[in-house]
């Protein structure tokens, strides 16, 4: 049950556009921060969009939701720590309120014990991937299970330090996650059932806290992601080993998901000191373009737009030249932030540091701060990312959840 609800405008007035764009899984419908079907004003007023709604859930997490043809699906997790249950709930995007609530399994309940998976939501279905290695299928409409997997027992995987924090990939009909047992870095489970369709046998490494993606490089699409000692490419629709390339932090915690940068170049950067580097693949052989230490993302992600990088890190937002590294401007006011990149070179920050949103226009070498305001709500960490469908954003802070006119 939701504790409190807070609608400062009428329903009638916040009913999600018929034909609007939906973001129907972690980064995006397009999971890679690109949201091009969303024009959003081109400034703020001096405090920040209209806030329309804003409630507070009963369960916390870090994770973003997700907003589908009206409803808002977002996971939470309720209990002591011993005893901590995932809940994922859904609720109308127009005002908030609840529509229904399940529990879907046990959760992460040690260092940093919040629900961290995005819902991956496709033909009426969800899909998560809970902090314990959990996966499981839901119906949309009512929320009841249709099957689960524990891909730890099943494939001999451990868990890691922080629990398990890894948003679902769907592709072609196969679900891909990364339990990480030996043999079984990466498997593939049929979206129907949850049986296995293939395992990544050339792999034994543990997981470690990054989201698998779908990059073309060379013509050829390719399954990307890090894990405990490497970067590495698989062919989606066996699991077979395409190419890796050593890249551990003094951690092993690789939460950034790695992005196309060119025809054959891959971005990669996960923290801890390790920095950034670009990676060129030829079939199997990798050579590193370039590699620059204050480029050092922790966890905020990264976007490939008209021939730029966009991350964060180091304490700034930066915009970079992937082929030499090079930047072509910072945003400094933007320390630490998450961010989505909208219609027109508009850029939506949420940062860290204090729960600064910042609206940005960027272009080829510059950028202009069009608007700012800063989270007051919800609890804990500002982890999540912005997400906007119909011209409402919505940002998630712990147990609260707001949403906020931005569209023109």
């Amino acid at each position: 049950m939701t504790k409190k609800i807070l609608v400062l405008v009428p329903a009638l007035a916040l009913a999600v556009a018929a034909g609007a764009g939906d973001w129907t899984q972690w980064r995006g419908s397009n999971r890679d921060l690109l949201i091009e079907d969303e024009a959003v004003a081109g400034s703020w007023p001096a405090d920040g969009p209209k806030q329309l709604w804003q409630i507070d859930l009963e369960g916390d997490g870090y994770a973003e939701p997700i907003i589908v043809a009206g409803k808002i699906y977002i996971t939470g997790c309720v209990g002591g720590k011993k005893e901590r249950k995932g809940m994922i709930y859904c609720l109308n995007a127009s005002n908030g309120s609840m529509v229904w609530e399940k529990e879907y399994g046990p959760e992460w309940g040690q260092s940093y014990e919040r629900a961290r998976t995005t819902p991956t939501c496709l033909d009426g279905k969800l899909y998560i991937i809970s902090g314990v290695g959990g996966v499981i299928c839901l119906d949309a409409t009512k929320g009841s299970i249709l099957w689960s997997v524990d891909s730890h027992k099943e494939f001999g995987g451990k868990n890691i330090t922080w629990g398990i924090a890894e948003n679902p990939l769907i592709y072609g009909g196969h679900l891909i996650c990364q339990p990480g047992g030996a043999g079984a870095s990466v498997v593939a489970l049929d979206i129907k059932t949850g049986k296995l369709v293939w395992k990544s046998t050339e792999l034994s490494e543990k997981s470690a806290y990054c989201s698998p993606d779908l990059i073309i490089i060379n013509g050829r699409k390719q399954l990307v992601t890090m894990l405990e000692d490497h970067v590495v490419g698989l062919n989606p629709a066996t699991g077979k080993l395409l190419w890796k390339y050593p890249h551990r932090n003094k951690n092993a915690v690789h939460p950034n998901t790695p992005i196309a940068a060119g025809k054959d170049r891959v971005f990669v950067s996960s923290g801890y000191g390790y920095g950034a580097e670009v990676l060129e693949i030829n079939g199997g052989e990798v050579k590193q373009i370039w590699q620059e230490k204050s480029v050092d993302n922790h966890f905020q992600g990264a976007a490939f737009y008209k021939g730029r990088i966009f991350t964060s890190g180091g304490g700034k937002f930066w915009c970079l030249d992937p082929a030499s590294g090079r930047a072509h401007f910072t945003v400094k006011e933007a320390k630490k932030a998450s961010f989505c990149i909208l219609e027109d070179g508009m850029i939506i920050t949420y940062d860290d540091h204090g729960g600064q949103v910042l609206l940005l226009k960027v272009a080829e070498n510059t950028y202009e701060i069009k608007g700012s305001f800063k989270i007051t709500y919800g609890n804990d960490a500002h982890w999540s990312s912005p997400v906007v469908s119909g011209g409402v954003m919505y940002l998630r802070r712990g147990k609260g959840l707001a949403a906020f006119a931005v569209g023109r």
